[in-house]
């Protein structure tokens, strides 16, 4: 059909639909109070309802971190979705026909019945698939899974099924979403050792591309956001085995192709740091190479982070998991891409092989002076240089030279008003520096910690109570939360500033009272 524009008659009658009811149809809990309602919300880590909906209005608000919206921003918030999509989304739940600007209304309304259609008969094959693994002949399969220690609970969560013919016979199936929670096909994992491919999937067309598909994207969303990271493996089953394991934040590519650079940028909504934890082969080697053959650019450019995890030779995800390895700690000591792609070039250059001494030399210049942050950059042309020369006066000549041949990249981060929700983030890790760091000030902090609200702050705030109830004394303390924040792999990176801040922890007169007053919502945020 191509791409057109969604009418403003369809924008209108998607605003016009209560905002309540378009949080029920996608399972959002909404608590009745008087003419109103609350729900958790979507734009901090919420753990008691305080967005404030009014249906009258058409408007909600939270009063926590000053921010509202419509029902439309709610979804496309919650689900990380672009406004086209979030309009699709609510459109196909309340069964609102989307009406296209500049677009023959036939040829679109046929295009939509065809949609529906291929929907219908997805989910009746899905029903059917999940009801075959129940049967009693489908023990085997239930077997299998067991022996790969995959719960019931989990196989129900992701709603796991069988074929025993057709199209993916013999194999479990898998039902493939789309980012916006829409059944668009399936793969099948093949259940004995000797049928190839291992994995079969939907034929590839307009509503089943690849290239687009992010397994488990709708689920990992709200958690990408919360741990802000998304963590990428090659296989489904490598998903399903995190997420039993505890780690949620968790997607798969489709395919050995990697994610197209509209798909990264879909994702990156949620979180800008992605942590790649691909198979410890030649497989999962190509595919991290591939996958920074597309997001290594946008990385350069800063507009995300990208860190490669190393897994024991020849293991997946899973095979650690079964092998009690601590993924936590594997993924926490992820190193930069930028390091894994300069180890991995020049790791065993040879230097008798000019010719090709001379492409990984040219290749690793390129990469390097496409870094546009010029502090980051020195440091890359300091490292390559020393690998590739032959002594340190060579790679002092090395990096002199591709520093004054460098051209000046034009590096000018747009700057941007921070969020009420970072300003209450940097007022908590602050309020928690002055608490570890200045012992004097304890008794003053203490009744403001109840207010915090990021999950990471008031894990750390628990810690600390513990440590109190068993140890006395300001530097036993301070040693024990050091040791806490390394223990905790996933809260070592948005902890460890705390207990070993890389700034001047300051408490000049009137930083407690700033503090207090956006804890307690005092501050007026437009003002800063």
């Amino acid at each position: 059909m191509g791409k057109a524009t969604i009418s403003d008659y369809t924008i209108k009658t998607i605003k016009d639909i209560p905002i309540t009811s378009i949080l029920e149809k996608e399972g959002v809990l909404c608590k009745k109070v008087g003419r109103e309602a609350v729900t958790l919300c979507p734009w901090h880590n919420d753990k008691n309802p305080s967005l404030t909906i009014n249906d009258e209005k058409g408007f909600c608000f939270c009063f926590v971190c000053q921010t509202g919206s419509d029902g439309i921003g709610f979804i496309q918030e919650k689900f990380g979705l672009s406004f086209a999509d979030t309009i699709i989304k609510i459109a196909r739940s309340h069964e609102v026909e989307v009406i296209y600007e500049d677009l023959n209304p036939e040829l679109a309304a046929e295009e939509a019945r065809r949609k529906v259609e291929l929907i219908n008969q997805l989910n009746a094959e899905h029903e059917s698939y999940r009801k075959f693994i129940k049967d009693p002949r489908a023990q085997r399969i239930r077997d299998l899974l067991d022996s790969r220690g995959i719960q019931p609970s989990t196989c129900r969560h992701f709603e796991l099924g069988y074929a025993p013919n057709g199209f993916f016979a013999d194999r479990i199936t898998v039902p493939i979403h789309d980012h916006r929670g829409t059944l668009i096909g399936f793969s099948g994992r093949a259940t004995r050792d000797e049928v190839k491919p291992k994995y079969k999937n939907s034929e590839n067309d307009d509503h089943f591309d690849k290239s687009k598909i992010v397994f488990n994207e709708h689920r990992a969303s709200q958690y990408a956001r919360e741990a802000d990271s998304l963590i990428f493996v090659e296989g489904h089953f490598d998903v399903i085995a995190l997420w039993q394991y505890g780690i949620k934040n968790v997607v798969a590519i489709q395919g050995t192709a990697p994610p197209t650079e509209s798909t990264i940028n879909r994702l990156a909504r949620r979180t800008k740091r992605f942590i790649l934890c691909f198979d410890s082969d030649q497989g999962g080697f190509k595919a991290t190479e591939q996958f920074i053959k597309v997001a290594g650019p946008l990385a350069c450019r800063g507009d995300l982070t990208i860190s490669v995890a190393t897994l024991p030779d020849g293991m997946d995800p899973d095979d650690c998991i079964n092998a009690n390895i601590d993924l936590y700690s594997v993924i926490e000591n992820a190193k930069p891409w930028l390091d894994w792609q300069l180890e991995t070039w020049l790791s065993s250059v040879d230097r008798t092989d000019t010719a090709l001494f001379t492409q990984i030399e040219s290749r690793t210049r390129a990469l390097v002076e496409s870094i546009q942050s010029p502090v980051l950059r020195q440091y890359y042309i300091d490292k390559a240089s020393r690998i590739l020369a032959p002594d340190d006066k060579s790679a002092l000549k090395i990096a002199k030279q591709w520093a004054d041949n460098t051209e000046a990249v034009k590096y000018k981060k747009k700057w941007s008003r921070p969020t009420p929700v970072e300003i209450r983030i940097l007022a908590e890790r602050r309020l928690l520096r002055l608490y570890v760091h200045f012992p004097e000030l304890r008794a003053e902090t203490k009744p403001l910690m109840g207010r915090l609200q990021s999950p990471a702050h008031r894990w750390l705030w628990q810690r600390v109570l513990d440590i109190e109830s068993c140890c006395q004394g300001p530097d036993i303390l301070n040693v024990l939360m050091g040791l806490y924040c390394v223990c905790e792999p996933h809260y070592t990176r948005q902890l460890r500033s705390i207990a070993q801040p890389t700034i001047n922890v300051r408490k000049d007169e009137g930083i407690m009272n700033h503090i207090s007053k956006i804890l307690s919502q005092e501050l007026i945020i437009d003002g800063i």
